[in-house]
């Protein structure tokens, strides 16, 4: 679960030991979540209050809806045929202006390539996806070698249609590449670009929570929607659970996959109530019942699932479960539901040596807990999930784009007290 907690609560941890949290499992530590008064956030309103009018409408659906959600989500794929575009563009310009005429077609398409090919790296890595310094070398080397390829199969298929009909080169260059453009860009996002973050807003499944409110401030701009669920198995007197919350957030954050937390030591009860509205359940290690069992009764009904590790929780636990899962996923706070605190270092150690493990078990890495522009670089997780870093941000939707790029080339967004929820 995230450091965010829903609108007027806050969470303290709870001293000593009672009837219920003897019975518990003792690497479960118990919190409880105490209402308390909080002033109201003048952020929210701010927001809301420049979207008024015909204007204010029209920026509202952008942001939320409509357009504004399209770009959100092929911004990348956008960005990268727009570079596309003028690398080849700029590639004839070269062989067209400054080489030699003397040269042979493949000599001047050779070395217009690779002045091109520097220019698009450079704007795909600093401008697109926002590659983070110690990635540049690798994220290089693999654009090169993937780039390359579809060159030579751009240069076949000119040669071929050339020597048939005479046509202009350049233009075969610029149709080819369109054509072959969806196989190279696959091939970049899975092999070059694989630092790309999937970025998750954190929502309770509790009453003190109004999922609209948290869809007013961010709107669309996440790439999944993570639902966190905590009963009386791991929390003392926790806000009671509203299921609703789950269906209410499909709805408002539609073509969103929904994940959903539980934090409970006993989560079959609520993943039987929740088929409908999730796409993907994560259970904690620490759970009673048997998670091989249900983890295969969520398969049936064609889920995905995953783990949770946390700190004070043994790393070794993991290993039966990382063949069986779909996702990993690490907390980066030690004690969760209390807000304020900071990310762990093993947790960032965790998910280091859990990211090299991905691709050996098949599994997909999250990070949850403490993640904020200033930190999620150092975080080797292609998921993440947030909800103060994003919700207590000046511009909510612009620190979303933050940490969703890796923050790596952005100005961290400035922090004050929280949205009103």
């Amino acid at each position: 679960m995230s450091e965010h907690e829903p609108a007027d609560l806050l969470p303290f941890p709870i001293e000593g030991s009672n009837a219920n949290s003897a019975q518990a499992d003792a690497s479960v530590e118990k919190f409880a979540i105490v209402r308390c008064d909080q002033p109201a956030s003048s952020s929210h309103e701010e927001i809301t209050g420049l979207l008024v009018g015909p204007m204010g409408r029209l920026l509202r659906l952008l942001d939320h809806h409509g357009l504004g959600y399209l770009l959100y989500r092929y911004r990348y794929l956008a960005c990268f045929a727009v570079i596309g575009f003028f690398s080849i563009v700029f590639e004839s310009w070269l062989m067209r202006n400054l080489l030699p005429r003397t040269w042979s077609l493949t000599a001047q398409s050779t070395v217009a390539f690779c002045v091109s090919i520097v220019v698009s790296f450079a704007l795909n890595a600093f401008v697109n996806f926002q590659v983070s310094w110690r990635h540049l070398l690798r994220t290089f080397a693999w654009f090169v070698l993937i780039s390359s390829i579809s060159f030579a199969l751009n240069m076949a298929v000119v040669r071929s249609i050339y020597g048939l009909t005479g046509e202009h080169y350049h233009r075969l260059r610029l149709l080819s590449a369109g054509a072959l453009f969806l196989i190279g860009y696959t091939l970049h996002r899975r092999f070059t670009f694989s630092q790309a973050r999937d970025f998750g807003l954190a929502v309770y499944a509790c009453e003190d929570e109004d999922p609209q409110k948290l869809f007013d401030i961010v709107g669309r701009n996440c790439d999944h929607v993570h639902v966190d669920l905590i009963d009386e198995t791991m929390s003392v007197k926790p806000s009671p659970v509203r299921l609703e919350n789950i269906s209410v957030a499909r709805s408002l954050w539609r073509g969103c996959p929904v994940v959903l937390h539980i934090m409970s030591l006993r989560p079959r009860q609520w993943v039987e109530k929740t088929w409908d509205d999730v796409d993907s359940y994560l259970f904690h290690l620490e759970a009673e019942e048997d998670l091989f069992e249900l983890m295969f009764a969520c398969h049936e009904q064609r889920k995905r699932v995953g783990i949770v590790w946390r700190p004070g929780i043994s790393a070794a636990s993991l290993m039966p479960f990382l063949s069986h899962v779909d996702y990993v996923m690490v907390l980066g706070i030690r004690e969760p539901g209390r807000s304020g605190q900071q990310i762990c270092p093993e947790s960032i150690a965790m998910a280091s040596t859990l990211n090299r493990l991905c691709r050996r078990y098949g599994f997909e890495l999250m990070f949850d807990g403490g993640v904020k522009a200033s930190n999620v670089d150092e975080i080797e997780a292609k998921f993440i999930v947030a909800a103060s870093g994003v919700l207590n941000a000046e511009h909510p939707i612009k620190a979303a784009h933050v940490l969703r790029s890796g923050a790596k080339y952005q100005r961290a967004p400035r922090y004050g007290s929280a949205p009103a929820a």
